[in-house]
């Protein structure tokens, strides 16, 4: 039996290892929930957040402002002021006002018609080739003058007026008559009975 005193030099030795190694795995299974805390003075760098400028996924952001639409014509109001004479001819003073909420283009020519009372087409015009683009805001009024020449057909039922007829299919602006009795829009026969009549507008104006 050894003496609990005397313990040989390797033994010592190993013993003490064994202690050692003991030690650091201790160390080591605290080490895992071991949280660093910064040091006095030092910065702590927020998480990375969003921008001003960037938007939510899935949110269209406009790319500029709406193109201005086409009038429609029920947004449309026209009235005949007054018929004049000239040489054959009548001529219709005309205004029309953007009756809308909205801005909208109106084109500065249309196709030009003279009505009776019963919504026949007394003469046809013709269709306009080109025709420029006005925008008219709510409210705004526009202008123009309408010719009409040799009319040679049967009597038309009273009130006689005007009526423009908008390109692309847009529909179609019937002016109201100057009274519910007017006929003095007709112009008188000029050719051979049943000869075709003619009838034009200057561009519409501010």
């Amino acid at each position: 039996m050894i003496a609990p005193w005397f313990v040989g030099p390797s033994l010592r030795a190993r013993r003490t290892l064994l202690a050692t190694l003991l030690v650091a795995l201790a160390a080591s299974a605290c080490g895992g929930d071991n949280v660093s805390t910064p040091s006095p003075g030092a910065s702590v760098s927020a998480p990375a957040g969003p921008t001003a400028s960037s938007s939510p996924s899935g949110v269209a952001t406009p790319a500029g402002p709406t193109p201005d639409l086409p009038c429609d014509a029920r947004a449309l109001v026209a009235r005949v002021i007054r018929w004049e004479g000239a040489a054959g001819s009548r001529i219709a003073s005309v205004d029309m006002a953007n009756a809308g909420s909205a801005p909208c283009l109106v084109f500065s020519l249309a196709r030009p018609q003279l009505l009776d009372g019963t919504a026949t087409i007394l003469i046809d015009g013709g269709q306009p080739s080109t025709s420029a683009p006005l925008l008219v805001q709510p409210g705004a009024v526009l202008t123009t003058e309408v010719r009409t020449s040799n009319y040679c057909g049967p009597n038309p039922a009273a009130p006689v007026t005007v009526a423009f007829v908008i390109q692309d299919g847009l529909g179609r602006v019937l002016a109201a008559p100057t009274t519910a009795t007017d006929t003095s829009g007709v112009p008188p026969c000029n050719g051979a009975a049943g000869s075709p009549g003619s009838i034009d507008m200057q561009p519409w104006v501010p």
